[in-house]
């Protein structure tokens, strides 16, 4: 498991597309979907909004059972929406909350909202596996893969 700036020193072609997938052309944060594992074993998904700070890639997550799973094991995965073309950008991992204020404050200045975020749990998502994928044709899909270690 590594942060994000060493997933992209080690990949920077698939680093550099899923900075542009998960990220609005003015590079503010843009909407993802987050899955996790519910205590019951069965997957969730919703939407959320991660942002790229200081290498780490980091979100605020609301009191719920989300926030929950996270807490709990921490196995995540992340998918985009999708890019021209239809390409995607995949990663998971393992999250780990992070109460530290500095931190916490330096994540709020990069989010797109001004909602108050004291309540929220922050999370910085470690990357264990991405996958970028690109369409050479409408029905041949072109997998670009990256694995920490």
């Amino acid at each position: 498991m590594v942060a994000w700036d060493d997933f992209e020193r080690a990949a920077p072609d698939i680093a550099r597309a899923g900075r542009r997938l998960l990220e609005e052309a003015d590079g503010r944060p843009a909407v993802a979907f987050l899955a996790t594992v519910g205590g019951d074993g069965r997957p969730r998904m919703h939407p959320f909004i991660p942002a790229i700070v200081d290498g780490a890639l980091w979100a605020f997550v609301t009191p719920s059972p989300k926030q929950g799973d996270l807490d709990r094991a921490g196995s995540y995965a992340i998918h985009s929406t999708l890019g021209p073309a239809d390409e995607s950008f995949f990663l998971s991992g393992t999250a780990r909350r992070v109460d530290d204020a500095a931190r916490r404050a330096a994540v709020a200045t990069r989010m797109p909202y001004n909602d108050d975020v004291d309540n929220h749990a922050c999370f910085e998502f470690g990357v264990d596996r991405v996958l970028w994928t690109t369409w050479t044709t409408p029905t041949t899909p072109q997998f670009h893969r990256w694995r920490a270690g």
